[in-house]
């Protein structure tokens, strides 16, 4: 595995946005705002760190290329990969949104001089979880920053943060790599065989960095057979990772800190729940004949199961509300408590969400090898012959069918349609080439 450096050398398939950080800084340009563009799980944070580290290091390393990186040994260096520089701030959601009173403290912390290092670095992961008053508050701080501050914006794409934020950052687009790539860097790094490589690959659902996570437990992964298993196992992971957040929770001794706990709940990969998930979703349509009742059983079970987990994470809250109670004004712990419960909610849709994902990567990898593709094209490569069996009976028009009809369904559901609707009837139309 890697050392815990933040160094542009540790940056892995992103040889183009490295170099041109890499290159400003060498050749003395340094934006005072940036915005790094792209899918997550494509280094977005690991490389704004590494930028953050090559701007505080104190003997930056030069090459004849007019390269530049971070030795990684300095104190200045050991600090930010520890998260303890005191000139670098990560600002991440309170909740399920960036608030106005934290890019108000993010404000008051820029107009001071560096304590440690040259630069005050601000990075704000996500940026598009900044509500409106936030964002406003961001660009006047933007218009009025000191030389010394640096500004780095992390989003998914340039339309998810205002124009006027826009205007004023350099943008640095991050690529998705091609699954090839990611499963070659995957084996590299983590010393798997090809194969190894690619089942950590296929569970991440293609997010690279997420896949490499992964990787440090590959021999810890356990993927239930069969319907009946892998349904039951399924359900009771979703509980398993509600009752480890319920203690994480409940540990909370401040509001902030709860805050911040829930602002990072749908960033919580979980290797039971996504391996039970894969496991379901490749059962799903590999059976060669659900019962007819199966849609409505398990949408009801899904939906009921992940309904009862977000109230017990809720209810996790609850002393640390009643602390607040005690200190706070009634206006101010009711916002708190709709930040808490909305960002618990969010992570119980984006559990149904994921369940669509997976499903529609095992029908585009079979709608892939039913139009004669490379099968190096495929995400789920460790399952190859699973999806030859797909693509040779429900070919090219009914996959591209159930593609669309899974999108569709992802757009309901963000669209507020009852969630148990939505999944009754996706299963009703899938569930097995033969079924």
């Amino acid at each position: 595995m890697r050392e815990n450096k933040c160094c542009f050398s540790g940056i892995l398939l992103q040889e183009t946005p490295v170099r041109h950080l890499s290159r400003s800084f060498a050749n003395g340009r340094i934006a005072q705002t940036y915005l790094f563009s792209g899918k997550e799980s494509t280094g977005r944070l690991t490389t704004a760190l590494a930028f953050a580290a090559l701007l505080q290091c104190r003997e930056p390393v030069i090459t004849g290329e007019n390269n530049a990186d971070a030795c990684g040994i300095c104190d200045s260096c050991r600090r930010i990969a520890a998260g303890s520089h005191p000139d670098v701030n990560v600002i991440t959601p309170d909740g399920n949104e960036i608030r106005i009173d934290q890019v108000r403290a993010m404000q008051d912390a820029a107009s001071l001089k560096p304590g440690m290092g040259r630069w005050q670095v601000f990075i704000l992961d996500p940026a598009e979880r900044l509500n409106v008053s936030s964002a406003n508050s961001l660009l006047k701080i933007l218009e009025e920053a000191p030389s010394h501050a640096v500004f780095i914006l992390i989003a998914r794409d340039t339309g998810s943060v205002l124009p006027t934020v826009l205007s004023r950052s350099e943008i640095v687009r991050f690529a998705v790599p091609s699954h090839h790539e990611a499963r070659l860097a995957v084996a590299r790094v983590a010393g798997l065989d090809e194969m190894q490589a690619a089942v950590c690959y296929g569970l991440s659902e293609g997010r690279f960095g997420q896949a490499l996570m992964i990787a440090q437990s590959y021999h810890e992964l356990h993927f239930p057979a069969g319907i009946r298993e892998s349904h039951s196992d399924y359900l009771v992971q979703i509980d398993m990772l509600s009752e480890l957040k319920q203690h994480e929770f409940a540990a909370a001794d401040t509001c902030d800190r709860a805050l911040r706990l829930a602002g990072q709940i749908d960033n919580a990969g979980f290797l039971p729940l996504q391996a039970a998930r894969k496991s379901f979703c490749r059962s799903l349509f590999m059976n060669t004949g659900l019962p007819a009742a199966f849609a409505l059983m398990f949408s009801e079970a899904f939906v009921d199961r992940l309904d009862r987990a977000a109230s017990a994470m809720k209810k996790s809250f609850d002393p640390v509300l009643a602390e607040a109670k005690k200190a706070y004004p009634a206006a101010l712990v009711k916002e708190i408590d709709g930040q808490l419960s909305t960002a618990v909610d969010r992570w119980s849709t984006g559990q149904i969400e994921e369940f669509f994902f997976c499903l529609t990567n095992w029908y585009a990898d079979a709608l892939l090898m039913a139009c004669g593709a490379d099968e190096t094209l495929l995400l789920n490569l460790d399952r190859k012959d699973d999806i030859i069996i797909l693509a040779k009976v429900e070919g090219t028009a009914l996959l591209r069918a159930r593609i669309e009809m899974l999108e569709k369904s992802a757009g309901l559901l963000r669209r507020y349609v009852q969630p148990l609707l939505i999944l009754e009837n996706l299963l009703t139309q899938i569930g097995g080439p033969e079924a």
